[in-house]
């Protein structure tokens, strides 16, 4: 039997015996992330951890960097870590210093080995914050015949993600038909399972957050699309509904008639990441140094950028910080009274005109909001306030523009 043994530093542990198996004694330690030690045997778990770019452990990343969740949360957000040990030995109880001694090929983590993955890749591209805790079970004397049943019991738990159901009724067939012929057809998972750096929700939140239909385009609008970063299940059922609702004749779907807008919506997406930074910069700020502001670890090398097909960068703003921003480009989606589907005002080069043109004061709204202290990017992209004033700032100069257009054409028509 080859034995290890792992040093866990705890900010809080309780033990507890087994009312039925007296051999059994169960530890339950909440550790911070960054000390959770690395190499832990993982013979007892039914899965691997592999396949760690599936998005759902992509999510959880995320939300181990507090990209999309409040700092601190991650412990209450995720269901831990569970160990089968030889036996655990306090080393210093001020420090809440344990050793844990482990079968390596019997024992070791047998619920969340992927957690663990996770916290592994993170610790060694130094992006967990030191807020974030994670929830250790360590259960001694378990007999071999317990092991098979606990590891069975424990990994049954995984539900079949909303998406890999839809996918397979085929309610995202338009939207395959849809990016069919781009190059990044392939970076895109429709199902759980798939290894795509992007997945369909990512696209029907580009849609989600353009679209006119739900979230009407008015001066004095006050409901905005956060749903769209905020709760990716609200807006991906009511693209599932609408399916089903006008699947006989997908031209009176809202989200079909939105269609033409998605491949602009991500080049759009893609060049909003892009060029924060610069932006920031260009106008004497430090966004590099920013929350909102990704840093590409050493491992990753660059970011891509494949719808825009960008150059690769070092930087790219959050999603939490992106998507309010994108979301004020609705201001300029209309309806298209001929076809029945949406356009752009002025066309797509117009939109991204206003990009480059009225981009900084976005930034800088942005920024400013940072500097109010909501400096984490899941807050900002769930902050209400900040969705208003982006799309006001966008309201307010496509009426100039209108304005202007009008004073443009009005001595045309008294010459006549």
């Amino acid at each position: 039997m080859s034995k290890s043994v792992y040093r866990f530093a705890a900010h809080q542990v309780r033990k507890v015996s087994h009312p039925v198996f007296p051999s059994v004694e169960k530890y339950w330690l909440t550790m911070a992330a960054k000390n959770f030690p690395v190499g832990v045997s993982t013979s007892a778990n039914a899965r691997d951890p592999i396949g760690l770019n599936r998005r759902v452990y992509k999510d959880v990343r995320d939300s181990l960097d507090g990209k999309t969740s409040e700092l601190g949360s991650f412990d209450l957000m995720n269901k831990g870590i569970t160990i089968l040990a030889l036996g655990v030995k306090m080393v210093d109880k001020e420090t809440g210093m344990f050793d844990v001694t482990i079968d390596d090929e019997k024992g070791g983590i047998v619920d969340g080995a992927h957690t663990a993955k996770i916290i592994e890749e993170a610790n060694e591209d130094g992006t967990t914050p030191d807020q974030q805790y994670v929830e250790v079970y360590v259960r001694t004397g378990i007999t071999d015949e317990l092991i098979s049943d606990i590891a069975r019991g424990l990994n049954t738990g995984i539900q079949v993600a909303p998406q890999s159901i839809y996918n397979i009724g085929g309610v995202f067939d338009w939207l395959k038909e849809e990016i069919s012929g781009e190059n990044y057809k392939d970076a895109i998972s429709w199902r759980e399972s798939d290894e795509g750096e992007y997945d369909v929700r990512d696209l029907i939140g580009i849609l989600e957050v353009l679209n006119i239909f739900d979230f009407p385009n008015d001066v004095s609008v006050s409901k905005h699309p956060i749903a769209a970063y905020e709760k990716w299940s609200v807006p991906l059922k009511k693209f599932a509904d609408d399916y089903e609702e006008h699947k006989a004749a997908l031209k009176k779907s809202k989200y079909y008639r939105l269609r033409k807008l998605l491949k602009d919506g991500l080049i759009l997406y893609d060049r909003i990441r892009h060029d924060f930074r610069e932006m920031r910069n260009d106008a004497g700020g430090s966004a590099g140094k920013m929350n909102i502001v990704d840093e590409a670890s050493p491992r990753r090398g660059t970011f891509v950028f494949p719808f825009a097909e960008l150059s690769g960068s070092k930087y790219r703003l959050t999603k939490g910080a992106t998507f309010p921003i994108l979301a004020a480009f609705r201001t300029y989606v209309e309806d298209n009274p001929k076809t029945g589907e949406v356009r752009w005002r002025g066309g797509f080069e117009r939109v991204l005109k206003v990009w480059e043109e009225a981009g900084p004061d976005l930034v800088d709204e942005t920024y400013q909001l940072t500097r109010e202290g909501i400096r984490n990017p899941d807050q900002i992209g769930k902050n209400r306030k900040h969705w208003g004033n982006l799309y006001m700032r966008l309201q307010l100069r496509l009426l100039q523009e209108r304005l202007q257009e009008q004073e443009e054409k009005t001595p045309g028509q008294r010459r006549k």
